[in-house]
């Protein structure tokens, strides 16, 4: 590190025939649902990523990331000198609740291995994690001035990527966005990118991060949508999106989150990630009030919609806390005046509650919702606007 770091529409039911029909339907859906949260196969449209960068006191660290409205992805630093096996049990309590980035070694640590002990570490943590971890991470923070001389974090950046990729893994390399707070103009992201990074890892990774903390930049706020095109044209292949993201200062950590995990990017490859650095420390139990900040970023724009005017607005829709029990606040954005519903429903995809059905302005709103008769599981909260609506799941415990 550095100085600082988703029973698509319901249905209206006209007939028995249509019912049985439509039921049948859906169980397959949640058996596709189930399947895919087990697999290894990364969603390809959009990263929630988070970070923990210990891994004691797992049962909370899988509590916190399963209650989530989106599946995350997680990026576990492994640690400088650990062997693979203290990570072994964590890997296994979290892959089957989120997927997995695998940080190979932490840019701080870098400059410590030598070649032939990087490719040591490579083998040893492929050949025992191999098949739970979804996305290698090669070479963190690769451009950093502390990681030590160019061609010794080349020699061991390349090696690695090769020895996963001759395993059919997927591979991630993170560069450190630091324009004009370079020491030596030779590592500004984008000239060390080009210079160093070879053909056939610009065209073979398959995700390109960027690695920013504003604390460390003089709180730059970058156009990153002109740094995202311009990360694109250098990896022509490869999904991209934000790698680490964070901050140390208590009274700012709300605000960077709902812009980082928020931010729209128009381009073809982007994925988001995120990674908020400091997950466990802040998110973790999930009865911290950062941790239902980040659900709600993490879903909170979620579905376009068109004004009469023309004018692209978002809708947003999601709930605090979640899990929850006896009582969970939904939150709601209605981006232009018309008729709004908002219900719940189960698993079957049967209505259990009617929160809301009336005529509403735009603005932001939520309603409680107290699910006194229901039984612990899982539900669906389903926001209506005319053309418009959006699904978020929601956890109940009791």
């Amino acid at each position: 590190m550095s100085s600082q770091r988703y029973l698509t529409d319901f249905w209206n039911l006209n007939t028995i025939k249509m019912r049985k029909l439509m039921i049948l339907t859906t169980l397959f859906s949640l058996f596709l649902i189930v399947q895919d949260s087990q697999s290894a196969v990364i969603d390809t449209t959009k990263i929630y990523g988070v970070t923990i960068d210990a891994v004691s006191r797992i049962s909370n660290i899988v509590t916190a990331l399963s209650g989530h409205s989106k599946k995350p992805t997680t990026r576990i630093v492994f640690d400088e000198w650990m062997p693979a096996t203290d990570y072994l049990t964590a890997v296994n309590k979290i892959n089957p609740i989120s997927f997995i980035m695998g940080e190979l070694l932490d840019s701080y640590y870098f400059s410590q291995y030598n070649l032939q002990q990087y490719v040591s570490r490579s083998y040893e943590y492929l050949n025992l994690l191999g098949n739970k971890v979804d996305i290698w991470e090669i070479g963190n923070e690769i451009n950093g001035e502390w990681l030590g001389s160019t061609p010794d974090v080349v020699a061991k950046m390349d090696t690695a990527y090769k020895i996963f990729k001759n395993a059919n893994k997927k591979t991630a390399l993170t560069l450190y966005y630091n324009k004009n707070c370079w020491e030596n103009p030779q590592n500004e992201m984008f000239r060390w990118a080009v210079n160093n990074v070879p053909k056939h890892m610009k065209n073979g990774l398959d995700y390109v991060w960027i690695s920013y903390y504003e604390d460390d930049c003089n709180k730059l706020q970058p156009d990153w949508q002109k740094v995202i095109d311009s990360l694109g044209k250098i990896f022509p292949n490869s999904k991209l999106g934000i790698g680490e993201c964070g901050t140390i200062k208590s009274n700012k950590k709300a605000e960077y989150i709902k812009r980082y995990y928020r931010m729209q990017i128009n381009h073809p490859r982007y994925v988001g990630g995120y990674f908020w650095w400091y997950y466990r420390q802040d998110c973790v139990p999930n009865t911290k009030t950062l941790w239902g900040t980040l659900d709600s970023a993490m879903c909170g724009i979620t579905s376009p919609f068109t004004t009469s005017g023309n004018i692209i607005k978002f809708v947003k829709l999601s709930n605090y806390p979640n899990p929850f029990n006896p009582v969970t606040k939904i939150s709601y954005y209605v981006p232009a005046g018309q008729r709004v519903s908002l219900k719940v429903y189960d698993m079957t995809g049967k209505e259990v509650a009617n929160l809301v059905d009336e005529w509403k302005g735009e603005g932001d709103y939520s309603v409680d919702f107290y699910p006194d008769n229901l039984s612990s599981g899982i539900y669906f909260c389903k926001l209506n606007l005319g053309n418009a609506s959006v699904i978020n799941r929601m956890m109940l415990i009791k």
